[in-house]
């Protein structure tokens, strides 16, 4: 499982998700400053599970075409809800996460819309 962090997602998810094992690319660290367009027109982009507290993704996939990754996971939780944000993650990440959709993560739970017919994903 290969994930692609977000150059939004706080600095305690990423570590805490090191800490349990997961490897990750965080763009803060590889692409600082890099464009959503940028990202989705990465050529490895369909293996990554990309995880974002961004929904201009969603959109540049469900109404612009652009390419999709495996998976995003979208996290609406506050940045001060860092801890939770990141048990959250943890959890949907060790159940499996099926491919080919946006799950959104709010207080209220999980949300998943399967990306458009023809949208290119691994």
């Amino acid at each position: 499982m290969r994930l692609l962090l977000d150059e939004n997602v706080h600095r305690t998810v990423v570590t805490r998700l090191r800490e349990a094992g997961f490897e990750l690319e965080w763009i803060s660290e590889t692409s600082p400053g890099a464009l959503d367009p940028e990202i989705l027109a990465r050529s490895d982009i369909a293996q990554f599970i990309l995880i974002t507290n961004d929904g201009d993704f969603g959109d540049l996939i469900f109404n612009h075409g652009l390419p999709a990754p495996k998976t995003i996971l979208y996290t609406r939780l506050p940045h001060r809800a860092a801890e939770q944000t990141v048990t959250c993650l943890i959890a949907l990440l060790e159940a499996g996460v099926p491919a080919g959709q946006m799950i959104t993560l709010t207080k209220n739970g999980e949300r998943t819309k399967p990306f458009p017919s023809g949208a290119h994903h691994g």
